[in-house]
């Protein structure tokens, strides 16, 4: 449960649904499995899992979602090996050319055809709403599945403003100069992983377990090259990678935070997952403000 890749996002409009109000709403759109002809299906579904009866978990001003993604897999070989049958098939019955719009078809048709024998993968995406700041923080690495979760959530709502968090100065920017003075802001300090852009040819370098001020580096900005990825670690406690988008990834929790849910005595599933969200987004929280503070600041704060 614990987040590790964070997508930001602010709310325009206050969030002024009540956790059952917003229970209540996702259960309309709740997950249902495929079914036989089904390449996918989206839904909400409950964020303590099987032992879970409800589509929301709240705490402290916080509130859990999670939904549930589930998508046919079918081989793009398979597919591949049966549409070039069927064209050789035509070609040769008809003695014709299959142009590329009929290649499409076919290639539908098949893709059709096996779905009812093709195995479900399924996901989780969770996220949690910060009603006092209002903030949106979705647990995913790509843009696109954060944008998925969102647009669920609007969809249940009947509306949700939101924009994505991004500093006023950019991030590129920011972590080019840290790099280049070998000076982070405040609670900050560099990890052992960049990633080097040169904006003029596109030519990346990406540096791993190294000390991202010897040399080296610095006389790669030296020549014009800008960060585009950087490791950092916030209060000693959160290490991770900051992007050029401001997606905060990887994210590796210090013993010092984790230790604090083996000393609370959890006696069930739900309590320690009540424990272990309470600690994560009260740390997050203050991680959250701090490296907005860090990298400029929106207009908001």
């Amino acid at each position: 449960m614990w987040f590790k890749n964070l997508r930001l996002f602010r709310l325009t409009e206050p969030f002024t649904q009540t956790p059952d109000e917003l229970n209540e709403a996702l259960e309309a759109f709740a997950f249902q499995p495929c079914g036989k002809l089904d390449p996918m299906k989206y839904g909400w579904t409950f964020p303590l899992g099987r032992q879970g009866t409800q589509y929301v978990h709240a705490a402290n001003g916080y509130i859990m979602i999670c939904a549930k993604r589930q998508e046919k897999v079918v081989p793009a070989g398979v597919i591949k090996d049966q549409l070039e049958e069927k064209v050789a098939q035509i070609q040769n019955d008809e003695s014709r050319h299959v142009a590329r719009a009929e290649r499409q078809t076919l290639k539908d048709e098949i893709l059709f055809s096996l779905l009812p024998r093709a195995f479900a993968k399924s996901s989780m995406d969770f996220a949690y709403i910060d009603t006092r700041d209002d903030f949106i923080v979705v647990n995913a690495s790509a843009a696109n599945r954060a944008e998925e979760l969102l647009s669920a959530l609007r969809e249940a709502l009947g509306q949700l403003k939101t924009v994505p968090i991004f500093p006023k100065q950019p991030p590129i920017q920011t972590m080019t100069e840290w790099l280049r003075s070998c000076s982070t802001a405040q609670k900050f300090e560099f990890g052992e992983e960049c990633e080097l852009l040169d904006p003029k040819e596109g030519r990346l370098i990406r540096c791993k377990k190294q000390d991202l001020t010897a040399h080296e580096i610095l006389s790669h900005l030296e020549s014009g090259m800008i960060v585009n990825k950087l490791a950092l670690s916030w209060n000693e406690s959160i290490h991770f990678i900051v992007d050029d988008q401001f997606a905060l990834k990887r994210l590796k929790y210090d013993d010092a935070i984790l230790d604090k849910i083996d000393g609370s005595h959890a006696e069930t599933a739900a309590e320690e997952f009540d424990i272990e969200f309470s600690i994560m987004t009260v740390e997050l929280n203050a991680f959250i403000k701090q490296i907005i503070k860090a990298f400029g600041g929106i207009d908001s704060l």
